[in-house]
């Protein structure tokens, strides 16, 4: 019985551990979402509703940017990056 209850305390102790480690990664993601979201908003008509024009045109956008070379290619990475502060739009 011990046995379990210290496989338990160490598995939400393993738990916490991750998720402490996660936190600043978390928080830098939040802050991209947080921009990424008031872009969205500004899209929004009075009803708080986005077109799916309106959404792939701004994803165009930033895609494009991106896309350097013209391959009508992005790496994972850089697809990533739309969500983020870093595509300079």
């Amino acid at each position: 019985m011990q046995l379990s209850k210290t496989t338990k305390a160490l598995a939400l102790a393993t738990m916490l551990s991750i998720g402490a480690l996660s936190l600043p990664a978390l928080a830098a993601d939040g802050d991209a979402m947080q921009s990424f979201q008031r872009e969205v908003q500004t899209m929004a008509n009075k009803d708080g509703m986005v077109s799916k024009k309106d959404f792939l045109a701004m994803m165009e956008k930033k895609f494009d940017a991106m896309d350097k070379g013209k391959k009508g290619m992005l790496s994972v990475t850089d697809v990533m990056r739309i969500f983020s502060d870093k595509t300079g739009q």
